[in-house]
């Protein structure tokens, strides 16, 4: 950080020559200047870490030394190896420049003697500063040796020589040992002065002066700093400005902090110490080296007790638990470093996690580490397992004439042994987000038809959006893109390459060398016959895409081209390059390029306008400039930002432009320069990208602080966010439709979004390194992604298990459901309406509109001619499906009604309300409704049974209701949930009833009452629905816990997960041919699945991915040996056109 000085130190004290930055002890260092110059002794003790050797080398010695002219002698340590007098003598004969110690004296003659010398050589007093004397008191001390300095010590008080003042430093945990060393010499102890912690409100004055007295200065809000202050202050203290902060703590965190800053890489939002404190705790460790790995472990085996709170460790324990001779080492390192806090009880020394947040990370490293060993272990005996039966199986052949029944046995237990092992293998792989090579062992398994779990793992894996196919470079990626017609990808590497690689997957890469610097820029043109590539050796070049040929050289820049672009004709380039300049250029590289030259510091960035008639360019200087690209006149100079301009793009249509700066803002400008520029303000680090939306109405920018934001080009209204990386955002950008947007960050992850903010992005994860960009391909399907990793991937925008998602309501979905013919969707929604969508999401949805209230349910006719709603205005309406004509409205309930539905011959219409009634009224509204009352609270749902002879209610008195439809008769009670009943619904077939409750489970019952119901149970919150299958095999439910599921009928398995909703699901049903389920959610968003079949799940496995199961995972999980493994690996390149990598 050449430039930078950090004026927060660390967890180290502050010495004489940082004087200028020790702020917040100036009382403090006045008063004990002048005790000092009042008694011949004085004993400054206080807790760890409050600030005793920083007050004393900041404050103090440098203000006796200036205003009283004092000679200072200073022990800070105290060496094992050493007498501790004898150590006292050297210091002051060296400090006092006295010469050699005489040999043949004693140490305490030796001490008088360095004394009478210092006297006689000046008049100017002199202070003996002693720090550390806790240690003497350490176990392992010669006790003999420390009492000879104590009583030199007392000598030198009871007979005092002119001008010579003694300063003791000690922990005030060991007053009472350096009390009992004494034996009665007290001295030494007579006059003493504490020094306790700052408190947070001293500290919050302190942090903001720091920051301000940094280079470049800082200003940090009070309010801020008060937050963060809390975050330090000492365990068990209340959360008030009184409460003393632990200074270590405060600057290592402000350390961090301060640096993050002035780099650019602030994150919005309120600032959190604990995950800094764990980046330290990481790097500590990382620094011990080979000893990092018993440092570890002493902390996660002896210093968090089982429920991850801090536990205490005697020293005497503390070497006990690390190898011989590294004890010292490790041990000092973490006291040093504030990882540690070592503390004196009973005559020995004690050790404990310096933090609880450090004690919450050490306990979760020691469950990661736990689950690492759990599963070694795991695979260890299921490979035992394996070898057994794979004994058995051979002894079983050799008696297979009379043993064949064990022989076969043996075979199915070694291929349940394998494929078991497999699946651990496979969820271990997603785990760590390596879902490609869990997608191969998947495909290993045999008979998944067979195994408890698998489609579950299957859709999971899927869904976790592995790359089609991963290239690899033999360094760093710095960027890749896809050509426009979408079959071909080029690559900008680190060593000076270029490979075209295919989209497919299949092939060698073509390599274009001949650069002798990293590759900073690449682009095809727009026929996708050419790349043009840029390089910090100052030369940019046209290559023939196939390889063939020589390249044209672009020669001429006079520092390193940071990017380059093909005209939107294919016909010229143009480069930006550290030397000041762009340059455009003829791509066949005939005649003289047009230099761009005006700006005052490097380019960074330079992009032809749509038309091709003119270029932008952002510069360091903190502009950018609009030229004609023929270099004619003067160029528009788009001047504002405060910091250096980091991009610029044209929008669509050419007319304006969008910048980007380190001075946190982007704005969008008039080409032309006319009028003031749009700002677009929020972010709190470096804005890095931004590009138009495709109809230009919008701007996507990415930010150093980690989010990147979706704003109105005119600068109306307020961004979106998009919040969840965990390091900078390197890029953004629009998809071709404008509906999703595609972000590369630093922290390894790609993440397509929708643009209008609802649903959770797809995560692309499998980088082992920073992500460089990340750019959608010409039909926005797939994205391309390049890391530090040494690999380009290439993913799909949404995996083959991703929902079509509807959006159009403005609030919460409440139910969702298909059409008989499963080609439309109907939703309702608390915005007071219901909309009919096409299944596959595409079109205009038709809008219901009319209820003066929330809608709360709505359903197809069976026909799908119309469609009912149910209202908290208190009525049920039915409507043409088209929207269309004149509508129904039955009124009736007393209190909200919750839901509606058909009967099975369209005649009729159920209702449930509020009111603790269900009504069953004709679907023209002619006659009186029936009125089903017995429900002491309110009736959540009401259905028909298939022969529409009955109905079924869910109410919150905690039971369900089987009725006669004609209100004859008295009803069943069905009891048994632990709460709220929130839906009942009949099976096809009418013998079974599916209810789901607020306990967390759904129950399938006898639809006549007898016997014991079948409890599903696994949803982490309360069930909202819960349904059949048409053909009555399976079930779905939703649930608060943002899922659905889906569940064999009759229990067994484990049920399939749908994940993806933000928040509560509040229904789920499937389509009429059970190949799919629609849910709604509290996102304002219904999604409709495609639920695939196993021999489906094996082909989306089998040819999503063309990556090839690497020799040591084939070692690792499928037990193969090293050259079987490498062999079967080549056998899968080779079978893909390409060469093993």
């Amino acid at each position: 950080m050449s430039g930078f000085a950090n004026p927060f130190l660390g967890p180290q004290p502050y010495r004489t020559s940082e004087r200028d930055r020790f702020f917040g002890r100036e009382e403090s260092t006045r008063k004990l200047v002048r005790s000092i110059l009042a008694w011949p002794c004085f004993l400054l003790f206080g807790p760890s870490g409050a600030g005793k050797s920083s007050l004393m080398r900041a404050g103090v010695i440098p203000l006796l030394e200036e205003k009283h002219e004092f000679r200072a002698i200073r022990v800070d340590t105290w060496l094992a190896s050493q007498e501790p007098l004898e150590w006292l003598v050297q210091a002051m004969f060296a400090d006092l420049r006295l010469g050699e110690v005489p040999t043949e004296m004693g140490p305490n003659e030796a001490l008088d003697e360095a004394v009478r010398l210092a006297e006689r050589r000046s008049n100017r007093p002199m202070l003996l500063y002693l720090d550390q004397l806790e240690q003497l008191l350490l176990p392992g001390r010669d006790p003999e040796q420390t009492d000879a300095l104590f009583k030199g010590l007392v000598r030198l008080v009871r007979n005092p020589f002119r001008g010579l003042q003694l300063v003791l430093l000690l922990r005030e945990d060991y007053l009472g040992r350096f009390r009992e060393r004494l034996r009665g010499s007290t001295e030494l102890m007579e006059q003493g002065f504490r020094l306790g912690p700052l408190t947070v409100r001293e500290m919050v004055d302190v942090t903001r002066r720091l920051a301000a007295s940094g280079v470049p200065a800082q200003h940090w809000p009070t309010h801020e700093v008060l937050e963060l202050m809390l975050q330090v202050r000492a365990p068990g203290q209340d959360a008030t400005d009184e409460a003393e902060v632990q200074a270590a703590f405060a600057q290592i965190v402000c350390r961090a902090l301060w640096e993050e800053r002035a780099a650019g890489r602030t994150v919005d939002g309120p600032v959190e110490a604990e995950p800094i404190l764990h980046r330290y705790l990481d790097a500590t460790l990382e620094g011990l080296g080979p000893l990092a790995a018993d440092a570890r472990r002493l902390m996660e085996e002896h210093l968090v007790a089982s429920d991850g709170s801090r536990a205490l460790l005697t020293e005497r324990q503390a070497r006990a638990a690390l190898p011989p001779g590294q004890a010292e080492q490790v041990l000092s390192t973490l006291e040093a470093t504030a990882v540690l806090l070592a503390g004196e009880h009973h005559g020995s020394r004690y050790f404990e996690l310096g933090h609880d947040w450090l004690a919450r990370k050490v306990f979760d490293l020691r469950r990661e580490r736990l689950r690492h060993e759990a599963s070694q272990r795991e695979r260890q005996r299921e490979r035992a397992r394996w070898r057994r039966l794979r004994l058995i199986s051979m002894v079983a052949v050799a008696v297979a004439v009379t043993m064949g029944g064990l022989f076969l046995w043996a075979l199915r237990q070694a291929e349940q042994a394998r494929n078991q092992s497999l699946m651990s293998g496979s969820r271990e792989l997603l785990e760590r987000g390596q879902s490609a090579m869990a997608m191969k062992l998947l495909l290993e398994i045999r008979r998944p038809e067979r195994i408890r779990g698998w489609a579950t793992l299957a859709h999971g894996a899927l869904a976790q959006s592995a790359p089609e196919v991963t290239f690899r470079a033999s360094g760093a990626v710095y960027a890749a893109r896809l050509s426009p017609d979408g079959q071909h990808i080029v690559t900008a590497n680190a060593d000076g390459t270029a490979q075209v690689w295919r989209t497919d997957g299949t092939g060698q890469a073509v390599e274009l060398k001949g650069q002798r610097g990293p590759l900073t820029s690449v682009a095809f043109d727009p026929d996708s016959q050419f790349v043009v590539t840029a390089s910090w050796d100052g030369t940019a070049r046209v290559w023939r895409a196939d390889g063939t040929g020589e390249p044209v050289v672009l020669e001429g820049h006079t520092g390193a081209v940071m990017s380059t672009a093909f005209g939107p004709d294919g016909q010229s380039v143009v480069t930006a390059s550290l030397d000041g300049t762009a340059r455009v250029w003829r791509a066949d590289g005939t005649g003289q390029p047009v230099v761009l030259k005006g700006h005052a510091a490097q380019v960074q960035s330079a992009a032809f306008s749509p038309d091709g008639q003119s270029v932008v360019t952002a510069s360091e200087d903190g502009t950018a400039r609009v030229w004609r690209a023929d270099g004619t006149g003067e160029p528009v100079v788009l001047k504002g930002h405060t910091g250096s301009v980091v991009s610029a793009a044209f929008s669509p249509e050419g007319q304006r432009v969008v910048t980007t700066s380190t001075d946190k803002t982007a704005r969008v400008w008039r080409a032309d320069g006319k009028g003031q520029p749009v700002v677009l303000e929020g972010h709190t680090g470096a804005v890095v990208s931004a590009s138009f939306s495709p109809e230009g109405q919008r701007v996507v920018t990415s930010s150093w602080d980690g989010t990147a934001r979706v704003w109105r080009a005119d600068g109306t209204g307020l961004p979106r966010v998009m919040k969840g990386h965990t390091a900078q955002v390197q890029s953004a950008a629009f998809s071709p439709d404008g509906q999703r947007i595609v972000t590369a960050s630093w922290d390894g992850t790609a993440r397509v979004w929708w643009a209008e903010g609802t649903g959770q992005p797809v995560e692309l994860k499998g980088h082992k390194g920073v992500l460089l960009s990340a750019a959608f391909s010409p039909d926005g399907q797939r994205v391309v992604t390049a890391s530090w990793d040494g690999t380009t991937r290439l993913w799909r925008a949404g995996g083959p298990t991703e929902p079509v998602v509807l959006r159009r309501h403005v609030g919460p979905v409440t139910s969702a459901a298909f059409s008989p013919d499963g080609q439309r969707i109907v939703t309702a929604s608390w915005d007071g309406t219901a909309r009919v969508w096409r299944a596959d999401g595409t079109g205009e949805s038709v809008v219901l509109r009319g209820h003066t209230a929330q809608v709360q349910s709505a359903a197809f006719s069976p026909d799908g001619q119309r469609v009912v709603t149910a209202s908290w205005d208190g009525t049920a309406r039915v409507w043409r499906a088209d929207g269309t004509g004149e509508l129904v409205v039955l009124k009736g309930h007393a209190g909200q009604v919750t839901s509606a539905v058909f009967s099975p011959d369209g005649q009729r219409i159920v209702t449930a309300s509020t009111d603790e009634t269900a009504r069953v009224w004709r679907a023209d509204g002619s006659g009186e409704p029936v009125v089903l009352r017995g429900h002491t609270a309110q009736v959540q749902s009401a259905a028909f049974s298939p022969d529409g002879q009955r109905v079924v209610t869910a109410s919150w008195d905690g039971t369900a209701r089987v009725w006669r439809a004609d209100g004859t008769g008295d009803p069943l009670v069905i009891r048994g949930h632990a709460g709220l009943v929130t839906s009942a619904a009949f099976s096809p077939d009418g013998q079974q009833l599916i209810t789901s409750g607020e306990d967390g489970t759904a129950r399938v019952w006898r639809a006549d009452g007898t016997g014991e119901p079948l409890v599903l149970r696994g949803h982490e919150g309360p069930v909202r629905s819960a349904a059949f299958s048409p053909d009555g095999q399976r079930i779905v439910t939703a649930a608060d816990d943002g899922t659905a599921r889906v569940w064999r009928a009759d229990g067994s398995g484990e049920p399939l997960l749908m994940r993806g909703h933000t928040g509560p699901v509040q229904s789920a049903a499937f389509s009429p041919d059970g190949q799919h389920l629609v849910t709604a959610d509290s996102d304002r968003t219904a999604r409709n699945w495609t639920l695939l079949s196993i021999p489906e799940l094996q082909r989306h496995l089998r040819h999503d991915n063309k990556d090839c199961l690497t020799p040591d995972l084939r070692e690792t999980y499928l037990r193969e040996r090293e050259a079987r493994a490498r062999a079967r690996y080549a056998g899968c390149e080779r079978a893909q056109g390409r060469g093993p990598s």
